[in-house]
């Protein structure tokens, strides 16, 4: 790729030349070419430019991976305009804070993807919030009961299939908008919007290209929602370098094996837990026969035997690093001892991919940087950084340290100054008699006590201190045992780490965000300092 092609619509344009009928995108088993899917970006464009959607207006996207998705980003790219990302597991409360607070313009969405009742969540949303939306573009069969009933709501209704086949004018691009606004996960307030420019995001697939080292005959899966930084990554790290995508609109565990199978695919990232579940039911290492890499986010850090399934099934496996505000899979823990220590491979976090990124580590209690080995939160300066987060200056300057490095508000240490380890969010760690302890290691020793399915420890305050408290779900039939639990702790860790009470529970509270489900660690606590002010 030229240097200069750091927009969409140029670098499209040139893959549709050199990569003319190479395979862009594989959703459902039907390929498209680069030529064809930039011919059709360009009659989107020219159909939606008919509408009425321009430069900096926001488009809600509520779409999963397909190629409607992708259609609709490029087209919107080129017009300038910036895409809310949608995730389709959001409900009417969550799609009205986007489309209220990110002030969106235009709704895509697909009426009757999964019997889901569109309709009837826009029905829901507040009308002044729906009011501000000049129309909605749905994807889908145009006389079907969904589109239908949307119609019938009162808003403009345009149909995605016929601003495929738009016969306008097309206009000139317009690189210098924001790109892409990501919502983060809200586990402790309301959801960010992570803005990105055009910029960046191809800039950040450049060096995904090189790291992980793509060519014309790599084949990537996409399965995490491109509507979050993982899946959008995934996505954009192959698509803006010439390489195919393979994705669809809903998979499971046996219809992702049948894709690595039937596409030879050769990369794919996930989080942990999903990488397991295809490890485990693959009915032969032959099924991974042409994979090179799978990276992993530790979004279960109770699994502890995806290294041995790896090797079992005779793939390459590395940890990785991202986040809504840097992009995903801008670190990927190295395989070649050259590249930096590779006995962390196995562990979240990684080497920086971007040439010129660097990586440091402040310590909480002092304020001062940390040295290698010692934890602290991450701080992070590199080309993949957004721009700001949407109407919110003072969170975007408060992002930053004075020189421009990014406070990820993760716990981990360095390894070099552009490697690291990720530990845990510093929302989630705890410090105990003054040392600063990442749950996870409580948690582990605890879910290794006999009885124990799944553990969350978090901190909870009472008085003065902060106490470590358990919350455990149990395997059926198993009875609590918490003064048993309590000795083992004792006899394994440090006394300060020992829970001061275990609440067995039925399961966690959690919050779907676009990448996996999330534990509310925050709401945990709130539990904790509950309990604990009843025993005191």
């Amino acid at each position: 790729m030229t240097a200069t092609s750091l927009v969409f619509s140029e670098r499209m344009a040139v893959l549709a030349k050199t990569h003319a009928n190479h395979p862009a995108l594989i959703d459902r088993d039907c390929p498209t070419t680069f030529a064809a899917l930039h011919q059709q970006t360009l009659q989107l464009a020219s159909g939606m430019a008919a509408i009425g959607i321009k430069a900096h207006d926001r488009v809600a996207v509520w779409l999963p991976n397909c190629t409607a998705w992708v259609q609709t980003f490029l087209a919107c790219a080129h017009l300038g305009a910036t895409v809310l990302a949608v995730n389709t597991r959001f409900r009417s409360q969550e799609v009205a804070d986007i489309i209220g607070r990110g002030k969106a313009d235009w709704l895509v969405l697909w009426p009757d993807f999964k019997g889901i009742a569109f309709a009837d969540m826009l029905a829901d949303i507040p009308q002044e919030v729906l009011a501000r939306l000049r129309g909605v573009l749905a994807v889908g069969e145009p006389g079907s009961t969904a589109m239908t009933a949307i119609a019938k709501r009162g808003h403009a209704l345009h149909a995605f299939s016929d601003l495929l086949q738009s016969t306008h004018p097309v206009p000139q691009a317009f690189g210098q908008a924001p790109a892409l606004c990501f919502t983060t996960s809200g586990t402790t307030s309301l959801p960010k919007f992570v803005v990105h420019n055009q910029h960046s995001l191809i800039i950040h697939a450049d060096s995904m290209q090189k790291a992980f080292h793509y060519d014309e005959t790599s084949r990537i899966l996409a399965s995490a929602p491109f509507c979050g930084a993982f899946g959008f990554s995934t996505l954009t790290g192959g698509l803006a370098t010439g390489c195919t995508v393979v994705c669809e609109p809903v998979s499971d565990t046996r219809s992702t094996l049948e894709q690595i199978r039937r596409h030879q695919v050769t990369h794919t990232y996930a989080n942990n837990e999903s990488l397991l579940k295809l490890f485990e039911a693959a009915p032969s290492p032959a099924t991974f026969a042409t994979c090179k890499l799978f990276g992993f986010a530790s979004f279960s850090p109770a699994i502890t035997n995806l290294l041995e399934e790896a090797e079992r099934n005779h793939v390459a496996l590395t940890g990785l690093y991202g986040s809504s505000e840097l992009q995903a899979l801008m670190a990927a823990q190295p395989l070649d001892p050259s590249q930096g220590d590779v006995s962390v491979r196995y562990l979240s976090g990684g080497r920086l991919i971007h040439p010129d990124a660097r990586v440091r580590v402040r310590d909480p209690a002092t304020g001062q940087l940390a040295p290698h080995g010692e934890s602290g939160e991450i701080e992070i300066k590199c080309a993949s950084q957004m721009l700001s987060y949407l109407d919110n200056p003072d969170a975007t300057a408060q992002a930053y340290t004075p020189d421009l490095f990014f406070k990820t508000g993760d716990l981990g240490y360095t390894v070099s100054d552009t490697q690291f380890v990720f530990q845990t969010r510093m929302g989630d760690s705890m410090r105990l008699s003054g040392f600063l302890v990442n749950p996870a290691e409580i948690e582990h020793a605890i879910e290794a006590l006999p009885g124990v399915q799944a553990c969350q420890v978090v901190g909870a305050t009472q008085g003065t201190k902060i106490l470590p408290v358990a919350f455990v779900i149990l395997y059926a039939g198993s009875q609590a045992d918490p003064a048993r639990w309590a000795a083992e702790c004792k006899r394994t860790m440090a006394g300060y780490k020992v829970p001061v009470h275990f609440e067995v529970v039925s399961e966690f509270p959690t919050v779907q965000s676009a990448n996996a489900v999330k534990i509310l660690k925050n709401k945990l606590r709130d539990m904790a300092s509950e309990i604990l002010a009843r025993k005191s």
